[in-house]
């Protein structure tokens, strides 16, 4: 196991700043969209720390063989740092992937898959 560490501090006072992370431990890389873009990726081990333009937002993530079906919208605070959990349920017919806004995380235990056994 290791801690991966969070850096709550806002990038910008003039943007938000968020946060996104995966604690399950899966090995996926993870492509974030904000707004139908690509945001950029997230792993167990890495999370994603992008600045964006305060107002109203859709943030969702995708994964091969899966369909979009939970979008969360929600609103950027300028000067504010904002975190997202990214959240896979695997089902024997249908798997699931959502972001879901948490609140602060300085911290993760998540397995590494880097270290050997």
């Amino acid at each position: 196991m290791i801690t991966v560490p969070i850096d709550p501090e806002p990038l910008s006072k003039e943007k938000s700043t968020l946060i996104i992370y995966h604690e399950q431990g899966f090995t996926d890389n993870f492509p974030v969209f904000l707004d139908k873009k690509l945001l950029g990726h997230v792993t167990s081990e890495t999370p994603l720390k992008v600045q964006v333009e305060p107002g109203p937002h859709e943030i969702y993530t995708e994964v091969p063989m899966n369909v979009i079906d939970r979008i969360d919208s929600f609103l950027a605070e300028k000067g504010k740092t904002q975190f997202f959990k990214i959240r896979l349920q695997l089902g024997m017919w249908v798997s699931s992937i959502w972001t879901e806004q948490t609140p602060q995380v300085l911290s993760y235990k998540v397995r590494s898959h880097r270290q050997k056994d």
